[in-house]
């Protein structure tokens, strides 16, 4: 394995394990739009400090960027730093890399980059699904 898939295995994990310490996802805006608030009602972010237009824009930021889908976020890292890897390794000539096993991890790595994105309209639901 290359010096930079280990290092970027090694800050998708730290991202992830910071996911998994927070408040329970999903998260969402209160009705007022000035707060943040997880799954079990707790409070997660006040943004009393900001107003208007940009306090409504942070909350959704941090509504956007909950536990649930900064985990979805770093599989699909990882899902592309492996893909990545073996094919580095593959061009490079290790012959244990399995190149039809590369193009399968190429197709997780996108469904698992369209995750984050299934209340989207667009999203094709389980079709999209590993």
């Amino acid at each position: 394995m290359s010096e930079i898939a280990d290092f970027l295995r090694a800050r998708i994990a730290e991202r992830r394990a910071l996911a998994e310490a927070a408040s329970p996802a999903p998260w969402h805006a209160n009705a007022e739009h000035d707060e943040v608030l997880a799954a079990d009602g707790i409070t997660v972010a006040d943004g009393f400090a900001l107003s208007g237009r940009q306090l409504r824009a942070t909350v959704d930021h941090i509504v956007a960027n909950d536990p649930e889908d900064v985990i979805a976020d770093c599989d699909a890292k990882l899902a592309i730093v492996k893909l990545m890897d073996e094919t580095l390794r593959y061009a490079e000539g290790d012959t244990e890399v399995d190149h039809y096993g590369a193009l399968s991890a190429a197709e997780e790595a996108l469904y698992r980059l369209a995750q984050p994105f299934g209340g989207h309209p667009d999203h094709k639901g389980e079709e999209w699904t590993p």
